[in-house]
């Protein structure tokens, strides 16, 4: 990935590169599954279903190898949400609920040991986005220690601490620290955001980082954090800056974000760099809505015509493509997936089975 304040011409639609199925994974279950951590090799998948509350290991025929509720107030309950969870060396799993700190698990779903080392930054519950475990070093947006009770109390509280850290598990010890890129929007434009964390990609000795709320990919050493370059993502009109949350409003500035674009999806497949991100209702449609009322009829018209996903394609630092498309990307353990294929068209039926499709790009 070449450095750059800026972006090359884009290339011809021709040399677009495909999206391509190149596998797909059926579970024989009744209900919702998300992945939410895959074994380098495919040989396993970590699931979970979010109504039943339940963990579950897939072989990579499809099997269910074992579920177990954690949740629950047994001897190896985490509590009732979690940011993000892991396979962890050859036989142990981690979980980062929201209660703070780090949960390690046998692969029986035991609980061997409760550490707690340090509290996450997020605001995205079961994504993984704030946490990416690359062997014994963690990256992770880490809550500040120093901070004080009223971390809000200050507008420019994201350019007060470092934020951005690398924590060595195996010495129990923070490695590297690093201040959110001064460049950044939610730095030049102060205020209380959605989602603090960046989305993250680690590949050789080099990290990606994508903030939620700022269209730029900042390069980092791997890991010492030393920041080595961005690249500017230059969206489409599609994408609206959104504004930071009021101090005080209805629903803590939900009209914000329905008003403005947030990136979602960053992953990466061959060398290519797929980043996704939501468009913005007009602002002039937004101030017409009650701003008494949270959802309601013409509330969600808005998020249908207009909250919708919008995908670029990189290589280095040119922009090969940008465009709409209604399927929704997700990235674990390095590999591309959704839950439709995207060559076929969507169709809204009720399955007695899960399904996931394996992409590549190129």
């Amino acid at each position: 990935m070449a450095c750059s304040s800026g972006n090359e011409k884009s290339v011809e639609q021709n040399d677009v590169p495909p999206f391509i199925v190149t596998d797909s994974l059926v579970v024989d279950y009744l209900g919702n599954l998300n992945i939410v951590d895959i074994k380098p090799d495919r040989s396993e998948y970590l699931m979970y279903d979010p109504q039943r509350k339940e963990f579950l290991r897939i072989n990579k025929d499809g099997d269910i190898i074992l579920s177990k509720n954690l949740s629950s107030d047994g001897k190896d309950s985490f509590g009732n949400y979690f940011y993000a969870a892991n396979y962890y060396g050859k036989d142990k799993l981690l979980i980062f609920p929201y209660s703070g700190g780090i949960y390690t698990y046998d692969l029986q779903f035991n609980l061997l040991r409760k550490e707690d080392l340090f509290n996450i930054f997020t605001n995205s519950l079961g994504s993984g986005q704030a946490t990416h475990l690359v062997g014994d070093k963690l990256f992770s947006n880490k809550y500040p220690e120093k901070a004080s009770e009223d971390l809000y109390a200050h507008e420019d509280y994201l350019a007060r601490h470092p934020f951005l850290t690398v924590y060595d598990l195996d010495k129990k010890e923070v490695i590297a620290e690093q201040y959110i890129p001064k460049e950044s929007q939610i730095i030049q434009h102060p205020g209380k955001y959605k989602e603090p964390a960046p989305h993250s990609i680690v590949m050789g000795d080099e990290l990606y980082l994508l903030f939620s709320n700022s269209p730029e990919i900042y390069k980092y050493s791997f890991p010492e954090l030393k920041l080595l370059g961005q690249v500017a993502l230059k969206p489409s009109d599609k994408y609206v800056q959104v504004k930071p949350f009021p101090v005080e409003g209805l629903g803590n500035g939900v009209f914000n974000d329905l008003a403005g674009s947030e990136y979602f999806h960053f992953s990466a497949s061959n060398g290519y760099l797929l980043t996704g991100y939501l468009g913005a209702a007009p602002q002039d449609k937004v101030d017409a809505l009650p701003q008494n009322l949270l959802g309601g009829e013409d509330f969600m018209a808005l998020v249908k015509e207009y909250k919708v996903p919008y995908y670029q394609i990189l290589k280095g630092n040119k922009i090969l493509w940008e465009g709409q498309n209604n399927i929704r990307f997700r990235f674990k353990g390095g590999y591309l997936f959704a839950n439709r294929d995207i060559n076929q068209p969507l169709v809204e039926v009720e399955k007695d089975h899960v399904v996931y499709y394996f992409y590549e790009i190129g």
